[in-house]
Parts: C-alpha cells; structure tokens; sequence
C-alpha cells in the first residue's frame, strides 16, 4: 500500500545469509520455515507453496488462520491431492477445498461423503445421501465466518438435477430451494415450473408469483413489484415489510426512513406497526441514540418514550 514500513515490521529470529522468501507471507532459511515472521513447525525439507498457494509438506496440508499465532494442520487432508474446490458462478469464495476422498471448509474436514459431494450455489449442496444447507451465522457476536459457518443436514437427497439460480436459490425439478440469511432452508413444489425470473439475491417470480426469501406470497402483483430498500417492497395494492403487509400504508406516497421505520404522507410505521400521532412530515431518525422523533412524539424500538406534546 506504499506505506509498509509504517504500518510496522516484524523482526526475525532468521539467518540472514540463507533466508529466501517464498510468499507475500512465508520465507525460510537454512533451519526454519517462516510464516508472518514467526518459524513454524513443519517439515523443513519438503514444505512448499504450490501453486494455489496452500502451505504443505510431504505429510500434512496447513491452513492460514488470519487471527491465528501459528499455521493450523487441516486434519485428514492428502496433500498430494488437496486442492481449491471453487465454483465459477459464485460471486464470493468461501474457502472451500477438497481432495480425493473428503470435502474441506475453512480448513476443516466437512461431515459429507467427500466422493460425492457437490456444492449447487454459494448456501446449497448435496452428496449421494442428502440436501445441505451452507449456513453462517450472521447473529454471533464472537468469532469469525471461519468459526460461524455449518454445512447442515436437511433433508434426504431429492430424486433429479440441481439447477443454481443465483446463489441462494436453486431448482430441481418442480421444486424451488433457498438458503439464506434470512431463511436458513426452504423448499417449495410447484405443479410444474414454466417461468422463472430474478429480481434480486432474495426475491424471484416463479410462474408469475413472487417467492422472497424462500417465502411464498401468492398476493404480490408482480408486474408492479418494486423492492424498495432491503426488507420493504411495495405493488400497486400494497405495502410489505420482510413479507409481512403493512396494513395502513399508501403504496404511491410511501418511503423508508431507515432499516426498521418508514412513512406515508398520512403516517409512521415501525416494520408493519402504525405509529399513532406521528406525524410524517417531521418524523426523522436520531442514529446516535437509535430513536425516531417528529419533535413531539419520540420512539424507540417502536415504543413512545417521549411525549411534550401538552
């Protein structure tokens, strides 16, 4: 970044005289192997970066933990044949890998039938037993996705061929699925499938019915569908916060204020809930203490905490 020598360094305990650097990130010298400026414990003689840059040795393939103080040994990888497992459509790698008989997750031996195994999308996959959702859980205050992300077991394997849509939803036969941050796994069968459209990452028209977030809303009118902001999208009859209808808003004058409130030229909504009194011309989002106010009224949470309204 042109500034390395401000941002700090790392003085070495290597023989300068036969210290070679392999990588943006190992060296070695004429008795260590070097990983961020600290030797490690491999084999010396045979260690390596091939060429999809994963550390091994003759015996064992190693992980590069970001947070971690020394390389991690990948139990069970063969690293004669551990190698990256990516799939061209995805939009993001996950740092998966595999070799010829297990599947690996961020350095970790994933519970499938390594054989078999084959990922759909980014949160779908399937082995010759069962359908997996690739779950993270954005919820978790501690950790990393390394730590956060599951390959679960949901149902046994559907008969036919998985077809990606984008990467969380996926088709197979009749059938529609997702996995996603919202909604961890869905399956949804159709008498027969003759359209499928995409709108976003959460949302696609199959047959002309909108399906958001694995969810079936068969009252959406497609043609007049706008996703507004995240969790708010409107047709020409309604108004939806994460699926849910607001039941008093005005689809032609209404807008988000934030993640969770929004208006009309008549109200205040909190996700699906009207606020009363609040008036929508002065309402506005106070983000330093997460509270919305049009100057007499104030909530928090969707609750009125305030009223100098005499």
């Amino acid at each position: 970044m042109g500034n390395w020598f401000e941002l700090g360094y790392t003085e070495m305990d290597a023989n300068l005289e036969t210290f070679t650097v392999l990588s943006r990130e190992f060296g070695k010298d004429k008795d260590s192997i070097f990983w961020k400026g600290k030797a490690q414990q491999v084999d010396n003689a045979s260690f390596t970066i091939d060429e999809n840059n994963i550390p091994k040795d003759a015996q064992r393939v190693y992980y590069d933990l970001r947070y971690s103080p020394g390389l991690t040994v990948i139990d069970g990888a063969d690293p004669k044949t551990y190698k990256p497992y990516k799939l061209e459509s995805l939009t993001y790698n996950q740092g998966w890998a595999r070799d010829a008989e297990s599947v690996f997750l961020y350095g970790k031996k994933v519970n499938v039938h390594g054989k078999t195994f084959a990922r759909i999308n980014q949160t779908l996959a399937y082995d010759s037993s069962y359908l997996y959702a690739i779950v993270e859980d954005y919820t978790s205050e501690t950790g990393t996705a390394e730590d956060n992300t599951k390959v679960v077991k949901k149902i046994d394997k559907p008969v036919g061929t998985f077809e990606p849509i984008n990467d969380f939803y996926a088709r197979i036969g009749n059938a529609i699925l997702l996995s996603n941050w919202k909604n961890d796994f869905s399956l949804l069968p159709f008498k027969s499938i003759d359209t499928v459209k995409i709108i976003d990452e959460r949302n696609i028209a199959v047959n002309g019915i909108l399906l958001s977030d694995g969810k079936r809303m068969d009252d959406i009118d497609i043609a007049s569908i706008e996703i507004i902001d995240r969790d708010f999208m409107k047709d020409k009859n309604s108004v939806y916060y994460d699926t849910q209808k607001i039941e008093e808003a005005h689809p032609a004058s209404f807008t988000p204020v934030s993640e969770l409130y929004s208006k009309d030229k008549y109200r205040v909504f909190y996700k699906t809930q009207a606020l009363p009194n609040a008036n929508p011309d002065k309402f506005s989002i106070n983000y330093n203490t997460d509270t919305g106010s049009d100057g007499t009224y104030s909530f928090q949470n969707g609750q009125l905490i305030d009223s100098t309204k005499k």
